[in-house]
């Protein structure tokens, strides 16, 4: 038990703490509060400062405990003399963090009681027995933390889904997910602005907040442009689960990073109730990939406009910007101009070229398209029989590499069967079971690159099969067929070269300046299909259906 002390009067505060915010819990800490109260007041010469208090909190960090965090400062201001908790469990049950603090608080002739430790930091010999403790506590922490962390990935390879409620458009219930309908309406409001509407991150997000749409955990806060990726990135928004995303480093911080293969996930398709089509999500990953990889010039992402994005210079790769001009009798006049010759630097020496030329172009290679259909579609039928065949081995290689991965874990878990049977020793039984884990994390990483593939693959047919569809019918030359159908126009001194999605060849098109005033006059004088200089990728865009 801790000594009284001087005679004169002694300021005390206790220091409580619960682990979890369970009800028995919450009485627990009730409890503690009332005897640290009662022991305090049976010293006389001891003073009340305060009764500090955490629940729902680990003991493995004190970074992250308020109440103890303010019974330190005030400690460490003046404000106490002694410290009393029950145990050093309660304490911290990092051995660093209880000696760093407690050395602290004694050079500041504050001392710390663990009464049923029976330590006193105050005695000579109470910093070794401190580290004694301390390191038996954050031993029991590590143990509390593999057994915490065992029973969590057996829930999670049962397809159980941890969280704290906080996934938009569903609610957690016993470990399932179901669709909150006013939400769900937003989530498909946000995938339709962004593929259909091609709107970037930050003006779906301005444009919710205008619209008085509560975003996720704040109802009184503004949407931003990481809320909307993170719907947009997420795989439970088209029925799927991916668990053991992230994985824990160090069980004394719970310091969290996001898990390269390093630990075994787990992946469920169609685990629950979709609120977007599997379409809609692929599209969506595929135009996030597509304008991550767009060349950063310090704007944001638009895509306003059909060409948006897609008219690129052939002298420095840049991308071309609209430059409007506004004549004396009120109309406008649009040019594309190289962002090389924007600003200060002029480090491109590229033309412009009128808004007319553009759109001429786009429309000739159309029409080229229209008249060339019958090879065309013959080179498109080709090609989906190519990636049909792809699609059939990689359907091959996943079931061979599930039949694997059932087998490594069947015969982990007969190891640790016989192990529990006491036939293999304990030390064999780890070695067993960590090499039988090891190959399921290589399986499941080659899973995961199979599941790319496919999805890449998958839409690529999707568009072969939408650019037939718009070959066996009229290019009108909309904006909607432009959109689909033209992925890029390069600005050449003396051409154009076109490239259509999908489609090996490109064309090298030739036509007149125009100016201003120039409309439906512009004449083309040539237009040649080549021959594409690498394989081309196609515009993830096309995924829109």
């Amino acid at each position: 038990m801790c000594s009284p002390g001087s005679d004169g009067p002694l300021r005390v505060a206790a220091y409580c703490r619960v682990s979890t915010d369970k009800e028995d819990q919450r009485n627990s800490l009730s409890a503690q509060q009332a005897f640290f109260q009662r022991y305090i007041q049976a010293h006389p010469n001891w003073v009340l400062v305060d009764v500090f208090a955490d629940e729902g909190l680990s003991g493995t960090s004190t970074r992250h405990r308020p109440q103890f965090t303010e019974m330190i400062r005030q400690a460490m201001s003046g404000a106490i003399d002694l410290i009393l908790t029950k145990e050093v469990s309660r304490f911290a049950r990092n051995t660093v963090d209880t000696l760093q603090i407690t050395r602290r608080l004694k050079e500041r002739h504050v001392g710390v009681c663990f009464l049923n430790d029976n330590i006193d930091t105050r005695d000579n010999d109470g910093e070794f027995r401190l580290a004694i403790m301390a390191s038996v506590a954050q031993e029991e922490s590590r143990k509390i933390s593999e057994r915490t962390r065992w029973g969590q990935l057996q829930a999670m390879r049962r397809g159980v889904v941890f969280g704290n409620n906080s996934i938009y458009g569903y609610t957690l219930r016993g470990g399932r997910l179901t669709v909150v309908p006013e939400q769900a309406a937003i989530v498909r409001q946000i995938y339709r602005s962004f593929l259909a509407g091609r709107k970037g991150a930050y003006t779906i997000a301005r444009e919710l907040t205008q619209a008085g749409v509560s975003p996720p955990l704040r109802p009184e806060g503004a949407w931003s442009s990481t809320m909307v990726l993170r719907i947009l990135r997420n795989e439970k928004y088209c029925g799927d689960l991916l668990q053991k995303k992230y994985r824990t480093t160090d069980y004394l911080t719970h310091r969290k990073i996001l898990n390269d293969g390093a630990e075994e996930s787990f992946y469920f398709p169609d685990h629950h109730e979709a609120i977007v089509s599997r379409e809609d999500f692929q599209a969506a990953q595929a135009e996030l990939s597509r304008r991550a990889h767009m060349p950063k010039e310090g704007t944001r992402y638009s895509a306003r406009y059909w060409y948006s994005g897609k008219v690129r210079c052939g002298q420095c790769g840049r991308s071309f910007a609209v430059k409007r001009t506004h004549r004396a009798n009120g109309t406008e006049y649009a040019r594309f101009v190289c962002r090389g010759r924007l600003g200060g630097n002029q480090t491109c020496q590229m033309r412009a070229v009128y808004g007319p030329v553009i759109l001429t172009v786009a429309r000739h290679v159309l029409r080229q398209l229209s008249l060339d259909s019958s090879a065309i579609l013959a080179r498109l039928i080709r090609e989906c029989s190519a990636v049909s065949a792809a699609d059939a081995g990689l359907e091959r290689s996943e079931t061979r590499l599930q039949q694997a991965f059932q087998r490594q874990w069947n015969r982990k878990n007969r190891a640790l069967e016989s192990f529990l049977d006491g036939e293999l020793a304990q030390e064999e039984m780890r070695c067993f079971v960590a090499r039988c884990e090891e190959e399921m994390v290589r399986i499941q990483t080659e899973l995961r690159h199979l599941a790319a593939r496919k999805q890449e693959l998958s839409r690529k047919q999707a568009h072969v099969q939408d650019l037939r569809a718009w070959l066996e019918r009229e290019l009108d030359g909309g904006e909607a067929v432009l959109d689909e159908l033209i992925q890029r126009i390069t600005v050449c001194q003396d051409c154009f070269l076109v490239e259509v999605a999908e489609l090996p060849v490109r064309f090298r098109v030739r036509a007149g300046k125009g100016g201003p005033g120039a409309g439906d006059s512009i004449a083309v004088t040539e237009c040649i299909a080549e021959p594409s200089p690498q394989p081309m990728q196609g515009d993830p865009r096309s995924s829109k259906r």
